[in-house]
């Protein structure tokens, strides 16, 4: 009992999974091409990468909406473990919606189901009932912002096409 019990209350640290998401990145980047949703480059299988659109650092989320498509530069040079900012979120906001629509809302079953749980499960500002991709999108903006005030989670900003950066001080 006490084994148990000790067991339980030991913390486990999640672990990074972007396989999935990855996977689907690189079979669609074979069916058309696929841009970065920061900067809005083309990928290849040799520049692309996951991007957390909230940072592992942050919030350790692999949900799949929050599981992007990046150019490998963007990623781990400049977003790095940082929160998008709003300009940079809402900019990147019609490739955002692209990316969901075309690598977890169509066809299989069981992504398009993982999706829709994970959204709802992991973002506290979906609406019930219904459920559209913008919502998503809605909802994400409002997590972001939770990010930003509760966790003081730094902000980045893409410019130039995502060659030039700079990081916003966390609120106080």
């Amino acid at each position: 009992r006490e084994q148990q019990v000790a067991q339980a209350m030991t913390w486990s640290d999640p672990a990074r999974d972007v396989g999935v998401a990855r996977e689907l990145a690189l079979r669609a980047l074979r069916d058309a091409p696929l841009h970065c949703v920061w900067s809005g480059r083309r990928l290849t299988d040799s520049n692309a990468d996951i991007d957390h659109c909230f940072p592992w650092a942050a919030w350790p989320c692999d949900h799949l909406w929050n599981l992007m498509p990046a150019h490998r530069a963007v990623n781990r040079h400049q977003k790095r473990d940082r929160v998008p900012s709003d300009t940079t979120l809402r900019s990147a906001r019609e490739r955002i919606l692209e990316w969901w629509e075309r690598g977890y809302a169509r066809g299989n079953d069981a992504i398009v189901q993982r999706f829709r749980t994970e959204a709802r499960a992991g973002l506290p500002a979906m609406p019930e009932g219904t459920f559209g991709l913008e919502d998503v999108f809605a909802a994400v903006a409002i997590q972001r912002v939770r990010l930003r005030q509760d966790q003081g989670a730094a902000e980045w900003t893409v410019d130039d096409g995502g060659r030039r950066t700079s990081a916003a001080s966390k609120p106080s």
